[in-house]
């Protein structure tokens, strides 16, 4: 993921089969490196909603959404970051990867 620091942060994952999940146990969380600690957590319904995909799969659409003052507010730099869900005690990594926040030329 590339983003820029200052820009509204906005990602849709669709998962493409029905999921059981909602807001409430989903997180993101971004680290400077794996195994170290999260720089930033993102968790319920502030940043995540749930919707039906194209093909009516229920749940089966994430969208994260990070406002532009809390963009602002991280460190440009590269970053590793995860997606999880918890449902019942399990917790389950869906997407994980490196997390780029450029600068920004135009201060909001």
């Amino acid at each position: 993921i590339t983003c820029r620091k200052g820009d509204t942060f906005l990602l849709v994952l669709d998962f493409g089969s029905p999921q059981t999940w909602d807001a409430s146990n989903l997180k993101m969380e971004i680290a400077p490196s794996a195994g170290e600690s999260a720089t930033d957590s993102f968790s319920g319904s502030t940043y995540f909603s749930v919707a039906n995909n194209s093909d009516g799969d229920a749940n089966a659409q994430v969208t994260i959404t990070i406002s532009a003052s809390e963009m602002e507010a991280l460190a440009s730099g590269l970053y590793v970051y995860d997606f999880q869900s918890t449902i019942s005690s399990v917790v389950k990594t869906h997407v994980f990867g490196t997390f780029q926040i450029n600068e920004d030329v135009t201060t909001p």
